[in-house]
């Protein structure tokens, strides 16, 4: 019996598996692979934890584990349980910028990674350092991309970072009650809250809560 690769032996046999392999390997190897890669993917999936909501800081502070926890924690108390598993949970994604020298690629990966962000479900809370809030205060984009202060913090007095034609985005919390109280550093940080252009449910459940938040956070 004969095929394209020459004469096939007798199958099962040893050397119809040394002549499979000498033909087939790569056959073997990429199907091989391909599966592991989406076995691992499907387990990622399933076992990947859930959030409702995801926190975004940006600057220059690097906030310990423990503070990093606290942020998670409180703000999640003040949450909705939106993928509805019984838990309430909620995810802080530090960027961190150096702005030292020999640190301007690393720098702007972390910007790419911040602006990045800005296209991702159920994450509307923004913290930043006043260097980084008034860079995004003052961009074309800060009117796509953010709240007005006025219509989510209207009876706040704290220091507020506008754009150059006068419009606010950015708010202090260095008098937050609500972060000190959880020892949660805030002589530096400004909050800003995403616009939410996405109408499924998750999303305006998710930026109902950050307006939530926002109110007890610049008390």
């Amino acid at each position: 019996m004969a095929e394209k690769y020459g004469e096939v032996p007798q199958k099962w046999t040893k050397k119809w598996w040394e002549y499979f392999w000498d033909y087939y390997k790569w056959h073997v190897i990429i199907t091989f692979v391909a599966l592991l890669i989406t076995a691992v993917t499907v387990v990622q999936c399933v076992t990947r934890e859930k959030f409702d909501a995801h926190i975004v800081y940006a600057g220059h502070t690097k906030y310990a584990e423990e503070t990093i926890a606290n942020i998670e924690t409180s703000f999640a108390e003040h949450m909705t349980d939106i993928d509805g598993n019984g838990e309430k949970k909620a995810k802080l994604h530090n960027i961190l910028f150096m702005d030292t020298a020999g640190s301007a690629e690393f720098d702007s990966a972390m910007q790419a990674k911040l602006d990045v962000t800005f296209l991702d479900d159920c994450t509307f809370i923004y913290l930043m350092d006043k260097f980084e809030a008034e860079i995004y205060a003052n961009r074309d984009s800060a009117e796509d991309n953010f709240m007005h202060v006025e219509d989510f913090a209207p009876d706040s007095t704290g220091e507020i970072i506008t754009s150059q034609n006068g419009t606010g985005y950015a708010i202090s919390l260095e008098n937050s009650t609500f972060l000190k109280e959880n020892n949660i550093y805030c002589e530096d940080l400004y909050l800003l809250i995403r616009n939410n252009y996405k109408t499924d449910e998750e999303n305006i459940q998710a930026h109902k809560d950050a307006l939530d938040i926002a109110k007890i956070l610049v008390k």
